[in-house]
């Protein structure tokens, strides 16, 4: 899996940013090479083509996950990276994906 990790919200600006920040933070300090974009949610099925891993904010739509499932993008709550909780197994899960 070498293409990109890729965080969406509603505007591509802040939750997104804040989440993409903190996994590309974590990436660094494991030693792991893998990009790392914030984008807005209207433009998800454009991005999906282009992600290994999709990382959402809200649920996304029936629509959304159909697309992530017959592209092979793997799809995980961004939530947990904000509140702490479930965050350390969300990103070992994401971690195995990517080393």
């Amino acid at each position: 899996m070498n293409r990109k990790l890729i965080v969406a919200c509603g505007s591509g600006v802040a939750t997104s940013q804040t989440i993409a920040s903190k996994i590309a933070s974590k990436f660094e300090e494991d030693g792991v090479d893998y990009p790392v974009e914030a984008v807005d949610y209207k433009s998800i099925l454009n991005e999906l083509p282009s992600a290994g891993i999709y990382v959402y904010i809200a649920q996304p739509d029936a629509d959304v996950l159909a697309k992530a499932e017959e592209l092979g993008v793997k799809v995980f709550p961004g939530i947990p990276f904000l509140t702490g909780m479930g965050a350390d197994e969300i990103y070992s899960d994401i971690l195995a994906l990517v080393q």
